[in-house]
């Protein structure tokens, strides 16, 4: 089980930033308000990003299991970093 939330961590913060969004869009309307509080949530989401990713570095890589779980979580977390941001960039432009 373990594993999994390692593998997934970052892919799940990004599902559950994405369906805040979608609620947000969907139910808040395109206000100053909506806007803060996408910004705030994508700036929380980042943030726990970033912890997952320092938590992920001192793991322990002595077989090739382990090596490999390290690098797909990572390249979890950049593509979920890369995604947050992408979905917060309306709130930043509009």
């Amino acid at each position: 089980m373990r594993s999994w939330l390692i593998l997934l961590g970052g892919l799940l913060l990004w599902a559950v930033h994405f369906f805040l969004l979608y609620g947000i869009g969907e139910f808040a309307g395109a206000s100053a308000a909506s806007r803060g509080a996408v910004l705030l949530l994508s700036g929380l989401a980042l943030g726990a990003v970033g912890l997952l990713a320092r938590q992920l570095l001192p793991l322990d890589r002595s077989d090739d299991f382990a090596r490999w779980r390290a690098a797909v979580a990572l390249g979890g977390l950049a593509l979920s970093a890369l995604a947050i941001a992408w979905q917060a960039l309306p709130a930043l432009i509009g």
